[in-house]
């Protein structure tokens, strides 16, 4: 049976998406579903529930729970965010995590969720705001060996703008891990999550003065879009382990992975 997503797919490319959202805002009545779907005036989707809010550039249909699942099983093979962590979300997107982890660290907590591309920065701004997620600080960056000016790439698809390989897109101020670091006066980092589709391997560089700083990281690395054609400039695995080993932390992988980008995710704590 097709799920509420692909359906929704299927019948954008016929109707209005806020012609679809009342649709389905008025099966979810019948169905005692508790989300409510609208357009806001950017056009991007808005996928409301109690536990929380998303907006994105694409159709969003996905319940709190499944959400929660997929960042528990991406993200905390080794470590589980508690109360009162600070957390530094690099690559945050439309800020699905940002909303698993803010409920995670509790309001003494703090997460500073980094989005580079200011349309998806947009949405997590708004994702916030909706959500009422008052220990969640959005920054506008792309985090970079070192302090300047980037392009990152504007595809259709949010999920794989990348300041790796772009060529045209926007600029964005980029900023090192260390100097974030200081800006920001954290004196303790207990989570450092990554993805940032290609990138981490120059952000990794840009973390040397602070890293004692960092108690675990959970740092996405891409090597399976370059197993896929994506160019070998994807293939940052090896040097992000060897990275992290320089800094002094233990490594460890995914045995159990059930995909291939689980797979390239590293897993990074004091010994």
């Amino acid at each position: 049976m097709p799920t509420a997503y692909h359906v929704a797919l299927t019948l954008q490319r016929f109707i209005p998406r806020r012609m679809l959202a009342l649709i389905a805002n008025r099966v979810m009545a019948l169905k005692d579903d508790k989300r409510h779907f609208s357009v806001d005036q950017s056009g991007n989707w808005v996928n409301s529930q109690p536990e929380g809010s998303f907006v994105g550039p694409d159709l969003h249909t996905a319940y709190f729970h499944q959400i929660r699942a997929t960042v528990e099983s991406h993200w905390f093979h080794e470590y589980t965010p508690g109360e009162n962590d600070v957390i530094i979300d690099v690559g945050a997107g439309i800020g699905e995590d940002a909303v698993i982890l803010s409920n995670m660290v509790g309001p003494r907590g703090r997460i500073l969720a980094i989005e580079a591309h200011p349309g998806t920065f947009a949405c997590l701004e708004s994702t916030v705001k909706r959500s009422k997620l008052c220990n969640v600080e959005t920054h506008l960056l792309a985090i970079t060996e070192a302090d300047g000016i980037v392009t990152i790439s504007d595809d259709a698809h949010h999920l794989g703008n990348s300041i790796v390989a772009a060529d045209k897109g926007f600029d964005v101020t980029a900023r090192s891990l260390d100097n974030f670091i200081e800006q920001n006066d954290l004196m303790s980092i207990d989570l450092l999550k990554i993805n940032i589709e290609g990138a981490e391997r120059g952000a990794m560089i840009g973390l040397e003065r602070h890293a004692g700083k960092v108690r675990n990281a959970a740092i996405s690395c891409h090597d399976f879009i370059a197993d896929q054609g994506g160019g070998d400039h994807y293939r940052t695995k090896a040097a992000v382990h060897k990275r992290l080993i320089e800094l002094g932390f233990t490594v460890t992988e995914r045995c159990d992975a059930d995909t291939p980008w689980q797979a390239d995710v590293l897993f990074a704590r004091r010994p």
